[in-house]
């Protein structure tokens, strides 16, 4: 085994004023603690970053290196609700110039590798849900960004659920009684949804038709698609970061806030 530094250059809306170091624990498996070292710094479409890993060779070294600064950003994608996304995963994510970006402290960075090992060993289908969404903000094509978000609500939904007759019959009952759970069984004081019954069937039937192809060739269909991909967008949002602050005790909610209007 040899310590390996790796640096993952990351898209984004974000920088950080100077140069930030801090030691960090790694743990990917339970007993299996390596302090990484981690050194951020700015460049020219987001920020970069630098870990030491402790592995064989050198793909391995690579790997193990985006696993764990991955998770980290799927933590703070959640609380930024902008897309990150390390340069050299394979996403058709077009970004320019940000003319807007939020400046990230050493104490946020730090936060969000703790959380991200907690929830890495403890409560791994809520970190996948974090995961799903950030691919959802990263992905280009509207169909992989409707079903990312979905994605991200179901992960979540089928392992918290709570377990009884109606719930057994399916993910859209599962998903119903996790809303419930956080927002009451009065559907009109929800936000975003407001009362419409037919709210969760409709958008996972829109899932399982791009799941499994059953995409209707049809110019109304897409763009019926595409105008509901920001409020599963904001429901999924509010969902990973309500349930993950009430249900699992864990702190999602932050202070940081990025304009509607930024661009990419």
């Amino acid at each position: 085994m040899r310590t390996w530094e790796v640096t993952l250059l990351v898209k984004g809306a974000i920088k950080v004023n100077g140069q930030i170091r801090f030691g960090t624990d790694k743990e990917l498996q339970l007993g299996n603690v390596f302090r990484s070292n981690i050194s951020i710094g700015n460049y020219r479409n987001g920020i970069k970053i630098t870990s030491t890993v402790h592995t064989a060779n050198l793909d391995n070294a690579y790997k193990v290196a985006s696993l764990f600064i991955g998770k980290m950003l799927d933590v703070f994608t959640i609380r930024l609700n902008v897309p990150l996304v390390v340069e050299e995963d394979k996403s058709n994510m077009p970004i320019d110039e940000n003319r807007v970006k939020a400046i990230i402290s050493k104490r946020e960075f730090k936060d969000c590798f703790e959380l991200s090992r907690d929830l890495n060993l403890n409560e791994t289908a809520y970190l996948r849900g974090l995961n799903w969404f950030r691919k959802g903000l990263y992905s280009f094509d509207p169909f992989d960004k409707f079903l990312a978000f979905w994605n991200a609500i179901s992960v979540v939904s089928s392992k918290y659920h709570t377990r009884n007759n109606r719930t057994s019959q399916g993910i859209i009952n599962q998903i119903w009684d996790c809303f419930r759970t956080l927002w009451g069984r009065d559907t009109n004081t929800w936000e975003i949804i407001e009362g419409d019954e037919r709210w969760i069937n409709d958008r996972n039937e829109i899932r399982n038709n791009i799941a499994h192809g059953g995409i209707p060739v049809e110019v109304n269909y897409v763009e019926d698609v595409i105008s509901k991909l920001q409020d599963v967008q904001s429901i999924a949002n509010k969902f990973l970061i309500e349930w993950g602050s009430k249900q699992l005790g864990r702190e999602m909610n932050t202070a940081l806030t990025i304009s509607d209007n930024h661009t990419y």
